[in-house]
Order: structure tokens, then C-alpha cells, then sequence
């Protein structure tokens, strides 16, 4: 827990230090009509952009509304697709009412797999009451 605190601090500090890299990247559009948790903080419905947070490593993703009013860093690991599946698109985790940001694909066949928060894990473990139900958003792909 401390490690993933220091990597979110130290990707906070970076971002800081080079917010024109961070935006001179590709970025990705997505409405998300609910809430959502991504990592361990909430995040209202609402327009959102989502890019790496850095240039060439994709264990860091940023999620922003397009208002700039909620970021987030989200730690993730890579993901393989084992299906000619290139759309670009988020997926969620959803028991009842409460979701989970899960994946991210980029479109070009990268996916990325966010690191579970504490509340998911206890959510999908009671799943005789909590029934997981996974949304999956499209992305739109802008400059």
C-alpha cells in the first residue's frame, strides 16, 4: 500500500512538473452517465478525457472531467487481448448501485487493468448479494 501511495505521489509530482507532455499526447473522450469509483476516489457522472499520464509507460493512466472540477491518477497493468478487439473503451465493474472503473483500451489493441480498490474487493467477494454487472463505454479518440 505505501508503494502504490509513493508511485500515485510521485506520478502527482511529475504531472506537475510537465503538464504540456502529459496533454501533447493522444487523449480519449468518454460520457459516463453514473458515478464511479477509479482506484480508491470517487468520480461524478460527467465528460471525461482519459491519456497516460506518462509518454511510453502506460502504468499510469489520468482520468479528467473535461470541466477539470475531478482528476484522478489510476495505476494499472497491462492487458492482453485475446480478441481481434480494437474498439476504444472503458469497462466497469458495477454491483448494484456502486461501479468500478476495470479496463481501458486505447483502441489500437492496449489495454490496461486498473489496480482494484479495497471496496471492490470486498464488494465482489459478497457477490451472493452484490451481482457484478460490466458496462462497457466507447471511447472517442482526439489529438
Amino acid at each position: 500500500m505505501k508503494k502504490q501511495i509513493f508511485t500515485v505521489a510521485a506520478a502527482l509530482a511529475f504531472t506537475a512538473l510537465a503538464p504540456a507532455q502529459s496533454h501533447a499526447q493522444q487523449s480519449l473522450q468518454v460520457n459516463i452517465p453514473f458515478a464511479f469509483q477509479a482506484g480508491s476516489t470517487s468520480m461524478p457522472a460527467g465528460e471525461y478525457r482519459v491519456w497516460r499520464s506518462f509518454a511510453g509507460n502506460e502504468s499510469a493512466q489520468q482520468i479528467q472531467r473535461t470541466d477539470s472540477s475531478a482528476s484522478v491518477i489510476v495505476l494499472t497493468n497491462n492487458a492482453d487481448s485475446r480478441v481481434n478487439d480494437y474498439d476504444a473503451k472503458l469497462i466497469f465493474h458495477c454491483y448494484g448501485r456502486e461501479c468500478f472503473l476495470y479496463e481501458i483500451w486505447d483502441g489500437n489493441g492496449h489495454g490496461s487493468i486498473t489496480v482494484g480498490s479495497r471496496r471492490e474487493k470486498e464488494l465482489s467477494q459478497t457477490r451472493t448479494e452484490n451481482e457484478l454487472a460490466v458496462v462497457s463505454l466507447p471511447l472517442a479518440v482526439r489529438p
